[in-house]
């Protein structure tokens, strides 16, 4: 089917004239074809008959006689076109050809001259004849009277900038004369220059909310983890508590009883030993009564004189009597335990539903409003928790060259020969600040601009600083944040890639040691990058151990420090602790 339109071109079986195909076609003697009605018409409107095509006149109008043969070839032509080109028809939501006047075909372009669309095979002549070369053709449309200027009656070609409209020439030369004017193809070019440039940025956006979206996600996956595992070791935790409590109060119980057993044995051999005595004193005192009777002088006097009985009381065992002074002191031990206890549970169920509160907070909330939120925040923390660090050169690695102010550290790649001492990093190309903080808040800025790589944070004073065995995970103390070969991260276990509007040039460090807090924040932006929550900042004995003796000292505060580490080798810009300002930029 597809070969008839392949074969024979579609300009063999279209009138010149009406530019659609044959209707009762007709032959001049020049070899010309033409409708029937549309050569008739011509010549009846003049005064001599021509050719329309090649201009030939004829002295007599010739007699003109339907080509029944030819007729049919081009009814044959049409019939295999509809058939083997169906989507050169219109549908329901495309421009339709407004020549074509059965089958309605496919418009591929629009003409503003003769206020037209064509089909493929009316838009032939446009083509090839001259005159017909010069109107000017544009992409299909299906409302042309709109491209007519309402005034004038001639069609738009420009686009007033001032009045946003469509213009003609000649309102051009009227009242848009002193307004900026522009060709609609250079203004339709620009709109979809921006149009691009937005749906580019659209698409950074989605493509930004998913990554959050995977990130919300894994988070999800993650702390439903962590949950599970925190539910086990709070179990765990209870049930030793239970267990040892338990073990202590039968250890007590069973002590008491012991000893009231021993006292009542002491008891009953104590009585058994009375009661012989008695007896025996019983006796006696029975015999001198008798004696005592007696009314023979000689006879009383005779008598052996009586003698005492010896009592033996020097080997008794002492009465033991069991004594409330130490269930009073295991009364008040457990007393405070439990108070200590209860404290701890509150401040950690307190802790717990704050952080819950944030996160539906935050759920609730867009993204650009929470960032809005953290400037007066930010503000405040600047003018209250300002200090001024500095670095201990001290704790640098031999490649890094520190500024005499101790302000700024880079990498100069190249070993120093310094002394070694037990606080120099001699692997990582770390340095650490000199002040460091075991309670309150403190806030620091750090500029980054320049560098192809830094890591900057806190870190608790027992880091490892000798060989290749530092992990710089929260579980080891350390609270970091860093650019790695391009992408952001926070230094979390496992870490967690950060999805950031805006580079950012300068870093704020915040700190709030009682409320185990490390936040990073782009001043710039006013925004935070991340923040790592329930940092453990003591070294504490074990968990039931620490708030079971809560007097004793089995929790130890640890200080901990600023640290800093900047980009490699090749990287020339400094990381630098630049001054806090104490005014927000302006908005």
């Amino acid at each position: 089917m597809a070969s008839a339109g392949s074969s024979l071109s579609n300009s063999e079986f279209t009138c010149s004239i009406c530019l659609d195909f044959f209707r009762e076609p007709v032959s001049t003697p020049c070899g010309h074809n033409f409708c029937q009605s549309c050569i008739t018409n011509c010549w009846d409107s003049r005064d001599i008959s021509q050719c329309p095509l090649c201009m030939t006149e004829f002295h007599r109008r010739p007699e003109l006689q339907v080509n029944t043969g030819f007729r049919e070839v081009v009814e044959h032509f049409k019939r295999m076109r509809a058939q083997g080109s169906d989507d050169s028809l219109a549908k329901a939501d495309e421009v339709a050809c407004d020549v074509c006047e059965e089958t309605k075909c496919k418009a591929v372009k629009s003409c503003l001259v003769c206020l037209v669309s064509l089909c493929q095979i009316h838009l032939e002549p446009h083509q090839r004849v001259s005159a017909l070369k010069r109107h000017k053709l544009i992409s299909p449309v299906g409302n042309l009277e709109d491209w007519m200027c309402k005034e004038h009656d001639k069609v738009v070609e420009f686009f007033c900038r001032r009045d946003q409209k469509f213009v003609c020439t000649s309102c051009m030369k009227d009242v848009h004369a002193t307004h900026e004017t522009v060709a609609l193809e250079e203004e339709c070019a620009l709109r979809k220059d921006r149009l691009h440039m937005m749906d580019t940025e659209m698409k950074r956006k989605l493509n930004v909310k998913c990554l959050k979206v995977q990130q919300v996600k894994n988070s999800k996956v993650q702390g439903q983890g962590d949950t599970e595992k925190a539910k086990v070791d709070i179990t765990k935790a209870f049930s030793a508590l239970v267990a040892s409590v338990e073990s202590y109060k039968t250890m007590l119980v069973e002590l008491l009883e012991e000893k009231q057993r021993a006292a009542e044995q002491q008891a009953d051999d104590v009585i058994k030993h009375l009661n012989l005595q008695i007896a025996e004193l019983q006796k006696r005192s029975a015999e001198l009564e008798e004696v005592s009777k007696t009314e023979d002088p000689l006879q009383l006097l005779q008598s052996p004189p009586p003698v005492f009985p010896l009592l033996h009381t020097e080997g008794w065992p002492p009465l033991r009597h069991h004594s409330l002074q130490h269930v009073e002191t295991v009364r008040s031990t457990v007393a405070k335990l439990e108070e200590a206890f209860r404290l701890e549970m509150d401040r950690v169920i307190c802790d717990i539903s704050q952080a819950d509160d944030g996160k539906e907070t935050a759920k609730n909330a867009d993204s650009s409003e929470m960032e809005g939120l953290f400037d007066d925040e930010l503000e405040k923390i600047q003018h209250q928790y300002a200090v001024d660090v500095t670095l201990d050169p001290d704790t640098a690695h031999p490649c890094l060259i520190l500024s005499q102010d101790g302000k700024q550290v880079r990498d100069g790649g190249a070993k120093r020969n310094l002394p070694d001492n037990l606080k120099r990093f001699d692997f990582f190309h770390f340095v650490l600040g000199k002040e460091g903080l075991s309670s309150g808040r403190f806030y620091y800025e750090v500029k980054v601009t320049g560098q192809v790589g830094w890591e900057i944070g806190l870190v608790r004073e027992s880091i490892c600083r000798k060989g290749d065995n530092v992990s710089l995970r929260p579980e080891n103390g350390c609270w970091t944040i860093g650019l790695y070969w391009g992408c952001y991260q926070a230094n979390t276990n496992p870490p967690i890639a950060l999805t950031l509007e805006h580079e950012p040039q300068m870093v704020g460090v915040f700190v709030d040691y009682e409320e185990r807090k490390v936040s990073f924040y782009d001043v710039e932006t006013r925004a935070v990058i991340y923040s790592f929550t329930h940092c453990v900042f003591s070294l504490n004995a074990p968990y039931l151990r620490s708030f079971l003796w809560p007097y004793s000292s089995t929790t130890t505060k640890c200080i901990i420090y600023p640290f800093f580490r900047p980009g490699s080798e090749g990287s020339y810009a400094s990381l630098q602790i630049t001054p806090v300002s104490r005014t927000a930029p302006a908005q």
